[in-house]
C-alpha cells in the first residue's frame, strides 16, 4: 500500500521546462464548481491573449513579406523571425499576453508560445502544440507548489505554397524555447487547453498573493474555455481550500477522480486534505489509486517515488521508481531510486542490478562518478 504524507498543495504551470494531461473530457454528470464565495471581476478575454499593436505587427509582416524571404518557406521564416527576436530575450516566469512579450522582450515559454500563434494567425500558418516530458521546475511558495510545463509549438507548412521547394523540405517546423535531449514528447494539447493554460498560470500568481476574487475570475475563464480541464479544476479546488470551503474542494476533487482520467496533482492535494483532517481510512483508500493514474510524465511518478522514499515507505518507492523507469528507460534516476530502496528492503542482489543500471546510464561524468562508488559499496555489503 503506497502512503504518501504531502506538506504543501500542487499546482501545474505552463512555463518553461512540464504536465499533466492537458486534453479536455466529455465529463458527465455536469460539475457544479461554482460559488457565491467570491466575486466576480474582469480578467483578460480570450481575443486579448494574442493581441498584437498595430507597430508590432508590421515589424513582423515587413519581415515575412520582404522580398528577399520569399523563397524561405512561409512556416521556416516564421521560425527564423523567432531566432532572431529571441536574441537577448529575458525567460522570466511571468506569463505576458503576445503584445507585453513583444514588447518587454521577455516572458516564459508560455508567453513565447503565445507570440509565436499571433504571428501565425496574422499569416494563416497553421499552429499545434505538444506537451514535453522533461524534468521540472518546482517553485514554493507558503503552502503552495507550483510545477512548470513545458510545450513545444509545431508550426505547419503553408498550404498552396509557391515556393520552389529543393531536396530537403519540410512540412512543419518545432519551435522549442528550451529543448532538453532527454525530453519525451507527450500528447497534443488542443486550443482551448492550451488557452487555459494562460488562466491558470496568472489564477496560480493571484492565490500566492491570496486576491482569491481574482483567482476564482481567471479560474472560471479557464473553466469557461475548457470545462474539463483537470489541471484547472484542481486549482479550483485548491482556491477553495485555501479559502476555507473544503467541502467545495473535496466534491472537485472527488469529481476529477472519479470522473475523468484523473490527475496525480489533484489526488496529492486530496489526500492532504483526507490527513489534515485525520480521515486516515479515506487516506489510505485514495492514496491507493496512484497506480490507477494514466500520466505518461515519468518525471511525476519519479518525483512521488522520492517522497514515499523520504517517508520510509520503500515498498511504495519502488513500485513509483519502476513505473517512472518503464516509460522512460534512459531515466538513471529511476534506477538509482531502485537501487537504493532495494537496499532499504534487504534485497542487495537486485539493488546491484538497478545500480549498474544507473552507471551506464548516468548523463554526466559526475553523476556516473556517484553511482560506480555506491556500487561498490553495495559489492562490500554483499
Amino acid at each position: 500500500m503506497l502512503d504518501f504524507r504531502l506538506a504543501f498543495l500542487i499546482l501545474i504551470l505552463a512555463s518553461c521546462a512540464a504536465q499533466p494531461d492537458f486534453s479536455s473530457n466529455n465529463i458527465t454528470p455536469a460539475l457544479d464548481w461554482k460559488s457565491d464565495d467570491f466575486k466576480l471581476v474582469n480578467v483578460p478575454l480570450k481575443d486579448e491573449i494574442f493581441f498584437l499593436k498595430d507597430d508590432k505587427k508590421q515589424q513582423f509582416l515587413s519581415y515575412y513579406y520582404a522580398p528577399e524571404n520569399q523563397d524561405v518557406e512561409g512556416h521556416i521564416r516564421l521560425s527564423n523571425y523567432l531566432s532572431e527576436f529571441i536574441s537577448g530575450f529575458s525567460y522570466k516566469g511571468d506569463t505576458y499576453n503576445a503584445d507585453l512579450a513583444s514588447t518587454k522582450h521577455a516572458g516564459n515559454c508560455l508567453s513565447l508560445a503565445i507570440l509565436t500563434k499571433a504571428y501565425a494567425s496574422l499569416v494563416g500558418l497553421k499552429i499545434e502544440y505538444r506537451r514535453v516530458n522533461s524534468a521540472p521546475i518546482y517553485a514554493r511558495e507558503g503552502g503552495l507548489i507550483t510545477i512548470s510545463s513545458h510545450v513545444q509549438t509545431h508550426v505547419h507548412a503553408p498550404r498552396n505554397s509557391d515556393v520552389k521547394k529543393g531536396s530537403f523540405y519540410f512540412a512543419k517546423t518545432i519551435i522549442d524555447y528550451f529543448p532538453s535531449a532527454r525530453g519525451m514528447v507527450g500528447d497534443a494539447v488542443n486550443f482551448a487547453d492550451f488557452v487555459s493554460m494562460y488562466y491558470q498560470n496568472l489564477a496560480a500568481i493571484e492565490l500566492a498573493n491570496k486576491d482569491y476574487d481574482k483567482a476564482y475570475s481567471l479560474l472560471a475563464a479557464a473553466i469557461d474555455i475548457s470545462p474539463g480541464n483537470v489541471e484547472t479544476l484542481n486549482t479550483l479546488a485548491v482556491l477553495y481550500k485555501l479559502s476555507g470551503n473544503t467541502t467545495k474542494a473535496e466534491s472537485i476533487y472527488q469529481y476529477v477522480l472519479n470522473h475523468t482520467q484523473g490527475s496525480v496533482s489533484a489526488l496529492s492535494n486530496y489526500v492532504i486534505l483526507l490527513k489534515q483532517y485525520e480521515r486516515n481510512d479515506d487516506a489510505v483508500l485514495y492514496t491507493s489509486r496512484y497506480r490507477d493514474i494514466e500520466d505518461d510524465n515519468p518525471y511525476r511518478w519519479y518525483d512521488l517515488a522520492n517522497q514515499a522514499y523520504g517517508l520510509k515507505n520503500y515498498q511504495g518507492a519502488l513500485e513509483l521508481y519502476k513505473k517512472s523507469s518503464k516509460m522512460a528507460p534512459y531515466l538513471h534516476e529511476s534506477f538509482y531510486g531502485q537501487a537504493k530502496a532495494y537496499f532499504q528492503l534487504g534485497n542487495i542482489q537486485k539493488a546491484k542490478l538497478a545500480m549498474k543500471k544507473a552507471v551506464q546510464l548516468a548523463y554526466t561524468p559526475k553523476e556516473e562518478k556517484l553511482y560506480s562508488a555506491k556500487l561498490q559499496i553495495l559489492g562490500a555489503a554483499n
